[in-house]
C-alpha cells in the first residue's frame, strides 16, 4: 500500500492542500461512503508515511477492528479514495486557474445557446488573462482559447465586425513560436545523447517568421530564440542576452519553465566549463547558487545530489573554499534523508582534499560507505591519490588492489566501468613508475587519460 497512487499522492500535497482535501472527502456531493472517510482519516492521522505505519493490515484493523483480514475490501477502497483524490486534483487546478473557469463557462453556455451569459462569462476570461503575471506558452494558448470562445460568442449575430480575430491569430502564432523553440532545444541536446532522430516540422517556418522583429518583443519569444541560438549554436552573445533577458522577467514563467530555462543555461556553461574557459566556470556555478537560492532547482524543498555535488564541484574547481563550504552548510538540509549524510561527508572530502587537508579528507573517506556506487568508487580513487601524495605507497597499493576488484565486480554502472578501468591502469602505472622509475625514462600519460592534469603532476612530483 505504501506503494501506492493514492499514498504517492497525498504525501505531495501541501498542508493547505491536505486542509482543502479534508473538507472535500466529507461533502456529500463528493463521497457518501463512511468507510471511504475512516480510510482517508487514517491516512490522514499518521505522523509519516511508510511501509509500517499505511501497511493494508494497519488500515484493516483501524477500520474493522477484531475482524479477519480481507485483502479485497482493502484493495476496494484504495481505488474509489484514489478516484476521489483525482477529482479532487482536477476540481483544485481549475480553482486556481480563474481564466480556465470561465473558458468551460462559456463553452457550456455557448453549446446551450445561452449566449448572453455566454457572452458575460467571456468578457470575464479576458479581463482575468489580462491581469495574469504569466506571459509563457501557456498564457498564450489560454489567451488563443479565451480570444477564440469570444470571437464565436460576439460574432454570432455581427459578421461584419471583426471584433478580436487579430488577436486569436496572434496568440496562437506566438504560442507556436515559443513550443517550437522550446522543443527544438530539447532536440537539440538529446540528439547528442541520442541517435534518434525527430523532425521539428514547424522550426524552419519558425525562424523565417523571427526575421520579422516585431515576433522578439515578446518576451517569451525573445528568450526561447536567443537560448536556442546557444543551444544549437553555442552563441555567447545571445547567452549573454538570455541570462539578463530570463532575471529580469522571471515572473513570466512557471517554476517548471524557470528551471528547464536555467539548467539549459547551467549545461551550455559547464560545456565551456570543459573547454577550461574559466568565465563560464564562474557562470555556471553562480547560476547554479542563484537558482537554488531562488528555488527553481528545487523540486518539493529537496534539491538533488547531483545538482548539490556538481556546485561543490565548481566552487572547488574555482577555488572558491569559502562560498562552497557555505553552501554545503546551507542547503544539507534540502537532500533528501536517505542521501544527505553521504552527500555531505561526500563532497567535505572534496573540498578538504582542495584544499591540501588530506588528513580531514582522509578520516571521512575511510569511514563511510557511501550508498551510491559511483560516489564509492571516487571517495577510493580519492583515497588513493592521498595517499600516492602522502608517498604511503603501502596503502596506495592495498587499495588499488581492492579498487581493482571492486570495478571488476561492479558490471551494472555502464561506461563509468571503463573510465574507472582505465583510471585503475594509470595508477598501476603510477606505481610501477615510483619503484622502478629508471624504466620510465621521458614516459608521458597520453591524452586518453581520466584526470591528466592529476596524473602529470604525480609526475612531476617524483621527479622532484
Amino acid at each position: 500500500m505504501y506503494d501506492s497512487k493514492l499514498i504517492r499522492l497525498f504525501s505531495m500535497f501541501s498542508d493547505e492542500e491536505r486542509r482543502k482535501l479534508r473538507k472535500w472527502i466529507k461533502a456529500d456531493f463528493v463521497n457518501r461512503n463512511e468507510d471511504i472517510v475512516s480510510f482517508f482519516e487514517f491516512i490522514d492521522t499518521r505522523s509519516t508515511l511508510t511501509e509500517r505505519t499505511v501497511s493494508k493490515e494497519k488500515a484493516h484493523d483501524f477500520l474493522y477492528p477484531n475482524t479477519p483480514y480481507h485483502d479485497l475490501r482493502i484493495r476496494h477502497l484504495l481505488w474509489m479514495t484514489t478516484e476521489i483524490i483525482e477529482n479532487f486534483i482536477v476540481y483544485n487546478s481549475v480553482v486556481q486557474q480563474p481564466s480556465l473557469s470561465k473558458q468551460l463557462l462559456t463553452q457550456y453556455y455557448a453549446e446551450r445557446e445561452l449566449y448572453k451569459f455566454a457572452g458575460q462569462a467571456v468578457e470575464e476570461g479576458v479581463e482575468l488573462m489580462e491581469k495574469t503575471k504569466l506571459r509563457n506558452a501557456t498564457y498564450h494558448l489560454h489567451q488563443y482559447h479565451i480570444s477564440a470562445l469570444f470571437y464565436q460568442v460576439k460574432s454570432r449575430n455581427n459578421r461584419s465586425n471583426v471584433f478580436n480575430l487579430q488577436e486569436v491569430i496572434d496568440h496562437a502564432t506566438l504560442f507556436s513560436i515559443i513550443e517550437t523553440l522550446k522543443y527544438a532545444c530539447i532536440i537539440q541536446s538529446l540528439q547528442k545523447i541520442s541517435e534518434s532522430k525527430i523532425e521539428n516540422h514547424l522550426l524552419n517556418a519558425t525562424l523565417a517568421l523571427l526575421e520579422n522583429p516585431v515576433f522578439l518583443k515578446d518576451t517569451a519569444v525573445r528568450i526561447y530564440y536567443n537560448i536556442y541560438l546557444v543551444v544549437k549554436d553555442e552563441d555567447e552573445k545571445a547567452f549573454k542576452t538570455f541570462i539578463k533577458d530570463l532575471k529580469a522577467n522571471n515572473t513570466h514563467f512557471t517554476s517548471q519553465d524557470l528551471k528547464d530555462l536555467y539548467l539549459l543555461a547551467i549545461n551550455f556553461c559547464v560545456k565551456k566549463s570543459n573547454q577550461n574557459l574559466t568565465e563560464y566556470t564562474q557562470q555556471a556555478f553562480e547560476l547554479y547558487i542563484y537558482s537554488i537560492q531562488n528555488g527553481y532547482l528545487l523540486e518539493h524543498h529537496e534539491i538533488s545530489r547531483f545538482s548539490f555535488t556538481n556546485v561543490v564541484t565548481l566552487g572547488i574547481k574555482l577555488k572558491e573554499f569559502a562560498k562552497t563550504e557555505k553552501f554545503i552548510q546551507d542547503y544539507a538540509k534540502y537532500i533528501d534523508k536517505e542521501y544527505r549524510q553521504n552527500t555531505v561527508d561526500f563532497n567535505n572530502a572534496k573540498v578538504f582534499y582542495s584544499k591540501d587537508q588530506h588528513q580531514k579528507a582522509l578520516r571521512i573517506l575511510l569511514t563511510n560507505e557511501f550508498k551510491d556506487i559511483l560516489w564509492n568508487l571516487n571517495a577510493k580513487y580519492l583515497t588513493m591519490k592521498i595517499y600516492f601524495e602522502a608517498k604511503d605507497i603501502s596503502a596506495f597499493a592495498v587499495t588499488l588492489k581492492a579498487f581493482k576488484n571492486y570495478v571488476r565486480r561492479k558490471p551494472n554502472i555502464g561506461y563509468h566501468q571503463t573510465y574507472f578501468i582505465n583510471v585503475s591502469k594509470a595508477l598501476t602505472s603510477l606505481m610501477d613508475i615510483y619503484k622502478k622509475p629508471e624504466n620510465y625514462k621521458n614516459f608521458e600519460f597520453d591524452l586518453s587519460t581520466p584526470d591528466i592534469e592529476w596524473f602529470n603532476k604525480a609526475l612531476k612530483g617524483m621527479e622532484k
